[in-house]
């Protein structure tokens, strides 16, 4: 079984790992940053992003949690790094690290660099992952209770769109899951417009665009 390590992680704790010779394979995850199979995967944070994920507009540290937890066994949220304020910093993360542990009911393991992070993933690799079965980590869990969340977690589903991308193609083309007619020649005007519109997506994958293409016009 590989370890799944999503593209945006530091390469930094890519190269420790792969230093390691373990089986790596770097590609988006929908959920988690570093997932052994279907059944466990490892939220990375460092203590800035952690609170700003907090006090951002979207509350963004609450909705991963509750994809990670829905889509997988075993959920682990690691923070990484010092308080760069430790007074203030150090009570807050105190009262997040406490709701995640006792409301959220996910456990939590504390690291103090990029180096100590490779070695617990490195170590939880090794005491479950290694030997099993090569499984495809699963399609994110996202609940979605409104027609925006819904369309959103649609998005989603492709392979190579966060929640980033998904956010900037709904807002950049709203009408997206609108179909401009059934006949042939509406049909390709429709997609070319569509392809058009999607190559203005920043970091949206030219992989993704097409496979999102085949799926919205065909």
């Amino acid at each position: 079984m590989p370890l799944y390590v999503d593209i945006h992680e530091p390469q930094d704790i890519i190269d420790l790992l792969k230093r390691r010779n373990l089986a790596i394979e770097v590609r988006h995850l929908q959920s988690g940053d570093y997932v052994f199979g279907n059944e466990v995967a490892i939220e990375r944070k460092t203590i800035s992003d952690l609170i700003n994920s907090i006090y951002n507009r979207e509350r963004t540290l609450w909705k991963q949690l509750e994809t990670l937890k829905d889509t997988y066994p075993i959920p682990i949220l690691l923070v990484e790094g010092t308080s760069d304020i430790p007074i203030l910093n150090d009570r807050l993360l105190m009262g997040i690290l406490t709701t995640v542990i006792l409301s959220w009911k996910i456990q939590v393991i504390l690291t103090y660099d990029k180096i100590e992070t490779a070695m617990w993933i490195e170590r939880l690799f090794l005491k479950y992952g290694v030997g099993k079965s090569g499984r495809e980590p699963p399609v994110a869990r996202i609940r979605a209770n409104t027609p925006k969340e819904i369309k959103l977690a649609m998005l989603q589903q492709v392979d190579g769109i966060g929640p980033v991308i998904a956010n900037r193609i709904l807002e950049e083309i709203p009408e997206i899951f609108s179909q401009w007619g059934n006949d042939d020649i509406q049909q390709d005007n429709y997609k070319l417009s569509l392809e058009r519109e999607l190559r203005k997506i920043k970091g949206l994958h030219k992989e993704s665009l097409e496979l999102l293409l085949k799926v919205m016009c065909e």
